[in-house]
């Protein structure tokens, strides 16, 4: 069995339309499927079920360096941000020596919890977690994923129903 490699390249961060070159070191989002138990007579166990909403889900970007103006960022209108990190994934086949190049994008919208109040400290990398509202990863192809909690809508709607992680 062929192995596959993935590589990400050129890799961008824009919050709130401000390009953060070098200035953020990960993003990462994960996302988990409310369950409802079900059991019967005679059964052999429980089984979690996706009653089809959300559990309320935090995204975090960490900072490798924190300026007044990205506190102003992160602060500004209840701490309301915009974020779309983008990059470009490189997959190699490594029996085939084949590779495929797709750009894919993660947009998330919701409230930084946690507004950066120690800009002096040049020790400790700052974490903003962020409420979601609204996610989508795309690629080249077209939308992979949608959730908006505002509008109550997923798309497809039959996207995953195990929790996992978006890693950037």
């Amino acid at each position: 069995m062929a192995e596959k490699n993935v590589i990400w390249r050129n890799q961008a961060v824009m919050l709130n339309d401000t390009q953060y070159i070098g200035r953020i070191s990960k993003g990462s989002q994960t996302l988990e499927r409310k369950t409802s138990t079900l059991s019967s007579l005679g059964g052999i166990g429980d089984i979690a079920v996706p009653n089809g909403k959300f559990n309320a889900s935090t995204a975090t970007l960490e900072f490798n360096n924190l300026s007044t103006a990205d506190a102003r960022q992160l602060s500004g209108n209840d701490g309301w941000v915009r974020l779309r990190l983008s990059g470009e994934c490189r997959v190699t086949d490594s029996s085939t020596g084949t590779r495929t190049v797709n750009r894919a994008t993660t947009l998330i919208n919701g409230w930084v919890t946690n507004p950066p109040v120690n800009l002096f400290n040049n020790d400790e990398p700052y974490t903003a977690n962020i409420s979601v509202l609204y996610l989508q990863v795309s690629d080249e192809s077209g939308v992979v994923l949608e959730v908006d909690w505002d509008n109550g809508t997923v798309y497809p709607d039959d996207a995953p129903s195990e929790g996992f992680t978006i890693t950037i």
